[in-house]
């Protein structure tokens, strides 16, 4: 039997065409609460533009979203064999769930990391590598690889004093060992988001879909914290309630709150500029 469609007049966000779309209502259905995203090819309303549309769970629409063509090819584009082999749940089996949040943060907040280990490890650190780039939308990658550095336990006969050592003279990096603990960490926040995202892209059922979902929901938080960017620099300064406050009336697909603010901060601070993440005042 044939779902049911609904119309919905949508228009461009940027050009301003408008068109209506037919949706099947199962959609509506299928989803309790939240929004559903539906995304226009170019051609499909305007010529030129493909975009994203936010309808409520009620069917109305509740915002667009433009496609960075750049951003779009590259987060669709047929990745390696191997990194679609390498799932999830394998790295996390590999270096342990905290290693792989910290390392989500040392490349989305530009850190070096290192893998110090004193024997073979069964995963290639550059296919790791590959992997943790291929999250990150691709202005934002950076000359940070995660590297793997191997101590002879006949020098260092306890590991300590190696991790010590090699912490002494880095203390800039991230630095976990093969055996799924982290050595140290350059940076004094809380992992929260990585956290919240890692066991949002778990809790889905395709593992080879898990890592597609992880990179979307960084590239939102990107989105996020590129408006957030332009407000500072046209502000000089705001208080973090007033921030809420338009970050919810602006950005309808993300979750705002005092911590989402803080992270967003935190990631202006790291990866801009601290003058511009200090105009934000609590």
């Amino acid at each position: 039997m044939s779902s049911s469609l609904k119309g919905f007049n949508v228009a461009c966000p940027k050009c301003g065409a408008e068109k209506q779309i037919n949706v099947p209502e199962s959609l509506f259905f299928q989803k309790k609460f939240g929004t559903v995203k539906i995304k226009i090819p170019q051609g499909a309303v305007c010529t030129d533009h493909n975009f994203i549309v936010f309808i409520s769970t009620k069917g109305k629409i509740v915002g667009y979203d433009v496609i960075d063509a750049s951003i779009s090819s590259d987060q669709d584009r047929v990745l390696p064999k191997e990194i679609i082999d390498l799932t999830l749940d394998k790295l996390i089996d590999a270096f342990g769930f905290n290693c792989v949040i910290g390392l989500i943060h040392a490349k989305l907040f530009d850190y070096p990391s290192f893998v110090l280990r004193s024997e073979e490890f069964k995963i290639n650190i550059n296919q790791i590598d590959k992997i943790f780039d291929s999250l990150i939308p691709l202005q934002y990658r950076n000359n940070n690889a995660i590297k793997d550095v191997e101590f002879d336990t006949y020098v260092f006969n306890n590991q300590n004093y190696f991790y010590t050592a090699f912490k002494d003279n880095n203390t800039g990096a991230f630095l976990i060992n093969n055996r799924k603990h982290v050595i140290h960490k350059p940076w004094k926040t809380t992992c929260d988001f990585e956290k919240s995202i890692l066991d949002n892209a778990l809790g889905r059922k395709d593992e080879g879909e898990q890592l597609n979902y992880l990179a979307q929901y960084i590239n939102q938080f990107i989105k996020d914290v590129e408006f957030t960017k332009t407000l500072l620099e046209n502000s000089k300064r705001i208080s973090e309630k007033d921030l809420i406050k338009q970050l919810k009336e602006k950005l309808v697909v993300s979750t705002i709150n005092k911590k989402r603010v803080l992270i967003i901060k935190e990631f202006i601070k790291q990866r801009f500029s601290k003058e511009l993440s200090d105009r934000i005042k609590n």
